[in-house]
């Protein structure tokens, strides 16, 4: 179980004065500002959970993730994982964690993928037969049998990111944290990311935290979400709860070739578009005398990406 408790995370930056004589000035005494990352954070996590972390860019998701594996150390309050405070690094923590940031990298540029594995089954310890059936069957579930002895500088950038949560799983980690993990690839390989990771976690109970701004990512993967703005959390709620919450009316729109007809009249009408709420779609559609006259019958629900953009524009977030 994952526990944060009233976390907060501030770091220092300084005010440079300008000019020679403020150079000097700096070099004596710097005038430094302090600044919260991340403040008020509180929440718990459960085994085999797959939580999205969602916010703009400097919302503080990243810090997070750096707080929750021993990368930061917590201003104030307290993080624990399994019994265990992430900055104490102990061993036993370190073999229960794996990550993948999407823009830093633990393949050997010049070297092939398995010879980073074969550095990471000394350094935790892997049975070799275990080591031989993960390797084996990770790389089958994400189509890698043909690229294992390739030096990774000749990989895709799909190719390097699937060898790179692979590398994250080797030694079968209670929990997985992923930053961006899919930024930049293409459909493709983002499917076959998600596909391989609810398998995994199916599979093997493994938690995954995980921030992505591709919301398929996020609807794919995970059903809770925490939703960051300006380093608080802004909101702790599931997918569906989300919503349901944003979602007040469910309606269809009805985009005529021609002009609205006149039975249509008491529906919202704009343009050739005509709003009718799902209730009265049954007794709209009966109205319809000429269906080569409709354009378009398109459900007008809010998606998921929308009601987050809704969120993130309203909370006044930094793009």
């Amino acid at each position: 179980m994952i526990e944060l408790t009233n976390i907060k995370y501030s770091y220092k930056s300084y005010v440079r004065r300008e000019g020679f004589i403020g150079s000097l000035r700096d070099f004596k005494q710097r005038e430094a500002i302090v600044q919260d990352a991340v403040k008020n954070i509180n929440f718990t996590i459960h085994k085999g959970d797959i939580i999205g972390l969602l916010g703009q860019n400097g919302a503080g998701k990243t810090t997070l993730i750096k707080l929750m594996t021993g990368i930061l150390e917590p201003t104030e309050g307290q993080i624990t994982i399994d019994g265990f405070h992430p900055f104490n690094k102990e061993k036993n923590f370190l073999k229960e964690i794996g990550v993948v940031i999407g823009q830093k990298s633990q393949l050997v540029w010049d070297l092939p993928a398995t010879e980073t594995l074969r550095m990471l089954q000394v350094i935790y310890d892997i049975d070799e037969e275990d080591f031989k059936h993960r390797v084996e069957v990770m790389v089958d579930l994400l189509n890698l049998k043909e690229k294992v002895n390739t030096p990774v500088r000749k990989l895709s950038l799909g190719e390097r990111i699937k060898f790179e949560i692979i590398c994250s799983l080797i030694h079968s980690p209670k929990v997985l944290f992923l930053d961006e993990p899919t930024i930049g690839l293409d459909i493709t390989s983002q499917y076959h990311i998600r596909e391989f990771l609810l398998k995994m976690n199916q599979e093997e109970e493994t938690t995954i935290i995980i921030t992505s701004h591709y919301m398929k990512d996020i609807e794919a993967l995970t059903e809770k979400i925490f939703i960051m703005v300006d380093g608080e959390m802004l909101q702790n709620t599931t997918i569906p709860d989300l919503k349901r919450q944003y979602t007040v009316d469910e309606s269809f729109e009805i985009t005529f070739k021609e002009e609205v007809p006149s039975s249509f009249e008491q529906y919202k009408v704009k343009d050739k578009i005509v709003t009718v709420p799902l209730e009265e779609m049954g007794a709209a559609l009966q109205k319809i005398e000429d269906f080569k006259n409709i354009k378009t019958i398109l459900n007008s629900t809010p998606s998921f990406e929308e009601i987050i953009y809704q969120i993130f524009s309203s909370s006044g977030g930094k793009a």
